[in-house]
């Protein structure tokens, strides 16, 4: 698998998967498939608030894992734009208005960067809700309120 990153650490899932001690990650499977494996192995139900609470710290922490936290950096935006097919941009204004148009889901983006995929890319709000539905694939909500890459990918969905 292609794990691309543009932090220079990566100790975020490192150090979301040190909590449990009694679990190894599989460095080839992605994220889903990881943590899927550890709410099994911890016995964790779907609808409980300890899965939901950990998954909305593991995706967390593997989004500042892949695509960093230093929103000023152009280069980053950039990146994000090629990533995602827009191309290349050359301010961050513009990448934000490009990116803002974009419906992608960004669990699965995560994904894509991780396995080296393209990301699917939905024609509207509307579509990539009920796939985000059908898949149960959210991202927490509230990282949204922060500036920067969530900020301007994340949609309403519910």
């Amino acid at each position: 698998m292609a794990h691309q990153s543009n932090s220079t650490s990566s100790t975020h899932v490192i150090s979301f998967f040190d909590d449990f001690p009694d679990f190894v990650p599989d460095p080839s499977a992605g994220i889903r498939k990881n943590f899927a494996r550890l709410a099994a192995h911890r016995q964790w139900k779907t609808s409980s608030k300890k899965y939901k609470r950990n998954w909305n710290k593991y995706v967390r922490m593997e989004f500042d894992k892949a695509y960093g936290t230093n929103h000023t950096r152009l280069e980053s935006w950039q990146n994000l734009c090629i990533e995602v097919g827009i191309g290349h941009l050359s301010s961050i204004t513009q990448c934000k208005k490009a990116l803002s148009k974009i419906n992608v889901n960004i669990v699965d983006l995560m994904e894509c960067r991780w396995s080296g995929n393209k990301p699917r890319l939905f024609p509207s709000l509307n579509s990539l809700r009920n796939y985000t539905k059908e898949h149960d694939l959210y991202f927490p909500r509230d990282a949204a309120k922060k500036e920067g890459f969530v900020k301007i990918l994340l949609k309403p969905i519910l």
